[in-house]
């Protein structure tokens, strides 16, 4: 199951590319396998969120990122093939832009990553919702509704309010 069968924290960054675009990341396995989603991943035991989305920033991007503001925490729970899912996801915003470096990523869950406007690239319906509480998007809600309720997925959204600017 991928330890998808207990809670699980996970941070991710929101990281801007040239030109108002954001970098997204073609996932390839777990629940949201096949969408466009931010680059991002669980925790590690003695990690600090930040450190999280930005080794997971690298690792699936391969953007090194420094500075990061919280925008949000977000539960999701959902079920897949494999059962159900609850992540407890940490959103951060990078400091930007930052270009896309080129070359391989190291991390096999992702296929493509690229850096695209929101509005074209339609990601995920979560990542819908983290992108308008960062500001980086305007999506319609009761379209994100919708399309979360399509899928099964309950999203409490927990927005920090006013930044928190973590080094």
């Amino acid at each position: 199951m991928g330890g998808y069968g207990k809670v699980s924290a996970a941070a991710l960054a929101i990281v801007p590319g040239p030109g108002g675009t954001v970098t997204f990341v073609h996932q390839q396995r777990g629940p949201y396998a096949g969408h466009w989603l931010l680059p991002g991943g669980r925790v590690e035991f003695g990690e600090s969120l930040p450190d999280t989305a930005r080794r997971e920033t690298l690792e699936e991007s391969g953007c090194r990122i420094d500075k990061v503001t919280m925008t949000g925490v977000y539960e999701m729970r959902g079920q897949w093939r494999d059962g159900g899912y609850h992540l407890i996801m940490f959103a951060f915003l990078a400091d930007g832009p930052v270009p896309l470096p080129g070359g391989e990523t190291a991390d096999l869950g992702v296929g493509e990553v690229m850096q695209g406007d929101p509005a074209v690239v339609r990601p995920h319906p979560t990542v819908m919702r983290i992108l308008n509480d960062a500001g980086v998007a305007s999506f319609d809600q009761s379209e994100i509704d919708g399309l979360l309720d399509q899928d099964g997925i309950s999203m409490l959204c927990l927005p920090t309010g006013s930044p928190m600017v973590l080094g």
